[in-house]
């Protein structure tokens, strides 16, 4: 059956003497059974509620009052190039993803539609890794110093949360790093593609006393799938841990990330995509767009238990230098240096009254961003006179309390959040004059949910939560009036979140879980471009819009080593009252959503160590522009992927092999809301081959 699989591999593939080797290693991993196994290299499943910590109380996630979904390591790491947070999102009930081929703009992620209008990078929802914020604090997020092959834990919570998190909390993507405890003594791993792709990564982590360390080190590069979309860079994680006692530790985490060059292709008119996908627009080319970026990072956490107290501290700091060349001259070529830093401290307690638990955390929150902004012209790849200087701050101090009441069946989950925010830009370009200026905002949010237990395998619950989402910085910049300063026309939208939903766990072998929710958004922020400076994006306020949707999940073990992992979302965006120069857009559609998106991951894993995967993922078509007058088609991508764990002693070996886009389908990976001289359209890439091989000694039992 090997055999025969790898006949047809390069047959199939469009790199024969790069699939050859594939199709070698897939042959190598069958006939890889006689190796000595441990008798646990079945990856045993389990579909049982897990504890999670999105609200910042720890909680059975059965009663939880909330859409959340949790992915655990072996969904992220097994088998997969590890490039990009894309490749494990599509598990994701609600959560729609873009951009995963572009490293310029960055991956684009939406939850409930939230974040759909990033020009680039995260908008609209809140990143956490290992409890530090990866969001700055005027909602932006950006992914290109995260590592993949070094997340064990994914937790996604859905629906507006500004009464936990702040400003733009329209949901929350908080992610986990490994442990020492689950690393091995040292492992390495190399993997190879299409396009160029190469990635190599080296862990280590260990544990002496109370002392703890894990080390990964990660090294990408790719041509890419189209013209001047090549990348290239290295990212590296350290956490440290000191147990003082069972009850006190400090924890330092560090991640240092640089890309020399991720270049950007831009965006094509149909006619382009037609006459050759794979190209980059003239203009990307002859001004030769690109970015670089050196991010470092450093947080302190500091955790103590005293008997029904819980006392929780952290500070953290991050240096971004960024520097970019867009597909224009005038004012094309920017930089930006920014300092994003913040402190947080919290306190918990916990109380029994008979059957009657209570829980409550209140904590403090302050976070700081400075950023100094140039521009110049753009000399075809050479900064030319400067056009645009000015230093961008915006500073949120918070309050907040959560509390969770529960008696016998039911838990009722309530919070509140007070932020004062306040933006400020000191012009230093004074040759067309002093466009300095502040805003400030306060805000409080509620929010509240009830979970009740109808059996002990289902959960209903309901839940009421708010949000705001002030302009970013880099937002309130782009001016439309070409001057600086902070857009005076531009305004923070609202949301009011409704949900309903039931966590069903039918038996150890089956779990449903279903959602249906109503948001109100006012002042929907929405980005258009403007002729003659394609690549920036700029921004305006919608009256006002309505969301409804429904997310269903269904996982399923199905026969020993056999487990199914399936979702739906149903997604109902319109505009209620919009209205610009161009049209009156009441009742239409929000553009870069689709209404129908899923996706099914089928996944094998045999006594002897062999795995098999196999995942459709499918999205249906969606409007690029307001007047839904421009349709990009909607596709359906199917990806395999084979391998083997296999171990001798404490020598382990984990050869893997796959495919992404197996037919080969025609369709774009992202496009351009409302973009200029027809160029929306972003090809994706098609059917791309990669293997690999991971090399791993365990500690010494």
């Amino acid at each position: 059956m090997s055999l025969n699989l790898s006949v047809y591999t390069i047959r199939q593939c469009s790199f024969p003497a790069f699939c050859s080797k594939l199709s070698g290693l897939a042959y190598i991993l069958f006939s890889l059974t006689s190796f000595a196994q441990q008798k646990d290299s079945l990856k045993t499943l389990s579909l049982a509620p897990v504890t999670v910590t999105t609200t910042r109380l720890e909680t059975n996630e059965k009663r939880l009052p909330a859409a959340l979904t949790v992915l655990d390591g072996s969904r992220i790491q097994i088998g997969q190039p590890q490039l990009s947070l894309f490749e494990s999102l599509g598990g994701v009930a609600g959560l729609f993803a873009q951009n995963p081929d572009n490293f310029n703009q960055d991956l684009r992620i939406s939850i409930r539609g939230f974040g759909a209008r990033a020009a680039f990078g995260i908008r609209g929802i809140r990143l956490v890794v290992d409890g530090i914020p990866e969001s700055t604090p005027d909602g932006q997020a950006d992914v290109d110093n995260l590592d993949m092959g070094a997340m064990r834990r994914l937790e996604v919570m859905r629906g507006p949360s500004s009464g936990l998190f702040g400003n733009a909390a329209g949901g929350i993507i908080s992610l986990q790093t490994d442990n020492a405890a689950d690393m091995p003594l040292v492992e390495g791993q190399a993997t190879i593609g299409s396009y160029g792709f190469r990635s190599f990564r080296v862990k280590t982590g260990g544990q002496k006393g109370k002392f703890q360390y894990v080390f990964i080190g990660t090294h990408n590069q790719s041509d890419g799938y189209r013209g001047n979309s090549r990348m290239e860079s290295s990212i590296f994680n350290l956490k440290l841990r000191y147990d003082f006692d069972s009850l006190t530790r400090l924890s330092i985490l560090a991640n240092y990330g640089t890309s020399p060059e991720a270049d950007d292709p831009g965006g094509l008119t149909l006619a382009q995509v037609n006459e050759n996908r794979r190209q980059a627009h003239p203009n990307n080319l002859r001004f030769l767009a690109t970015e670089s970026v050196n991010q470092g990072r450093i947080g302190i956490i500091f955790e103590k238990r005293m008997g029904k107290s819980l006392i929780f501290a952290r500070v953290f700091g991050t240096k971004r230098d960024f520097a970019n060349y867009l597909a224009f001259q005038a004012a094309g070529a920017g930089t930006i240096n920014r300092a994003f830093a913040g402190a947080s401290w919290q306190y918990q307690y916990t109380q029994q009254f008979g059957e009657l638990n209570y829980r409550f955390r209140l904590g403090t929150d302050f976070e700081t961003q400075a950023d100094t902004r140039r521009r110049f012209d753009n000399l075809t790849g050479t900064r030319g006179k400067l056009t645009f200087d000015q230093i961008e701050s915006f500073k949120n101090i918070a309050a907040y309390i959560t509390q969770e009441l529960s008696f016998r069946k039911a838990t009722l989950l309530t919070g509140l959040r007070s932020d004062a925010i306040r933006m400020k830009a000191e012009d230093a370009f004074l040759s067309d004059g002093d466009q300095s200026g502040k805003r400030q905002y306060s805000r409080l949010n509620p929010t509240l949910g009830i979970s009740y237990e109808l059996s002990s395998k289902v959960n209903v619950y309901t839940n009421l939560g708010t949000s705001f989402e002030t302009p970013t910085l880099s937002e309130l910049s782009n001016n439309p009036s070409g001057t600086g300063g902070l857009n005076p026309e531009l305004n923070p939208q609202r949301a009011t979140n409704y949900e309903i939903g039931a966590k069903t766990f039918l038996s150890s072998r089956l779990r449903v879980d279903v959602a249906l929710f109503n948001i109100n958004v006012k002042d929907e922020l929405v980005p258009y471009q403007i002729t003659g400076q394609p690549g920036r994006v700029f921004y305006r306020n919608a009256g006002s819009s309505r969301r409804q949707g429904i997310e269903l999940s269904f996982n399923t073990i199905l026969a020993k080593g056999l487990s199914l992992f399936s979702n739906y979302t149903y997604s109902d965006f319109k505009y209620k009252t919009y209205k610009t120069t161009a049209g009156e857009f009441d009742g239409n559609t929000l553009p870069g959503i689709p209404k129908h998106a899923a996706q099914a991951e089928l996944r094998y894993f045999r006594p002897s160590g062999l795995f098999a995967i196999a995942q459709v993922r499918h999205a249906s078509d969606l409007y690029a522009d307001d007047a839904n007058a421009v349709t990009a088609n909607g596709y359906t991508n199917l990806n395999l992927r084979i391998g083997g764990t296999f171990r001798a002693g404490r020598l382990g070996i984990e050869p893997f092999v796959g495919v992404n886009n197996l037919l080969n389908t025609i369709y774009f990976q992202n496009v351009q809301i409302n973009a200029a001289n027809g160029r929306y359209f972003e090809p994706a890439q098609g059917r791309f081959w990669f293997g690999g091989l991971k090399i791993n000694v365990q500690k010494k039992s």
